[in-house]
């Protein structure tokens, strides 16, 4: 076993509480809204909200699978601002849903309410992204051909983009376009991505 993969075990404790939490408060607050159906009125935008945290979740497992070789990963600010990505994250998927659905029973109302807040996550969560993977890529994007950096900046750029227009705006077709393009950036991002 090499030191990098001892090193990234270690790490790796910390990364899987924080992704855990993430999943397990979306799965939390979800259950609380179903044992509670009549007394809901439910809203696509929140529930796709909701899921978008949760693949945001899944694709920082599966981007930390994609670096436990690398050194780099080791360093204490480069561990800190993991832990700051990761951290923003849970609040996502805390933002997503209502923990108290007597509190917060038409979901509607509570996306319209949440929206900026949850939106505005998104987007640091994807600055800190950013500049994660400036630091992590440095070498390897001066060296790239400029189709891949071109294509890494246009995927960061929607990602970012998005989210930050649809916390400015309250337009609901607005909101399902750009979840949509949200959506399907990711899994066109994570789609060739394997644990191996």
């Amino acid at each position: 076993m090499t030191p990098e993969i001892r090193a990234f075990e270690f790490a790796l404790g910390l990364f899987s509480v924080l992704i855990g939490l993430a999943v397990a408060d979306v799965a939390n607050s979800l259950h609380r809204l179903l044992r509670h159906p009549g007394f809901i009125r439910w809203d696509p935008l929140a529930l796709l909200a909701a899921l978008y945290a949760t693949l945001m979740a899944v694709g920082m497992w599966f981007d930390l699978w994609g670096i436990r070789e690398v050194a780099a990963t080791r360093g204490f600010f480069f561990y800190l601002g993991m832990v700051a990505e990761m951290f923003v994250l849970f609040l996502i998927a805390a933002a997503s849903l209502p923990d108290e659905p007597a509190a917060n029973p038409d979901l509607r109302a509570f996306y319209e309410r949440n929206h900026r807040y949850f939106w505005t996550l998104v987007a640091l969560f994807q600055l800190i992204y950013l500049v994660l993977g400036v630091y992590f890529l440095g070498g390897v994007i001066r060296r790239a051909p400029l189709t891949a950096v071109s294509q890494f900046l246009a995927e960061w750029l929607l990602l970012a983009v998005l989210p930050l227009l649809l916390s400015a705006v309250r337009s609901r077709r607005v909101h399902y376009v750009g979840i949509a393009a949200l959506f399907f950036v990711n899994l066109w991002h994570y789609a060739p991505y394997a644990i191996n």
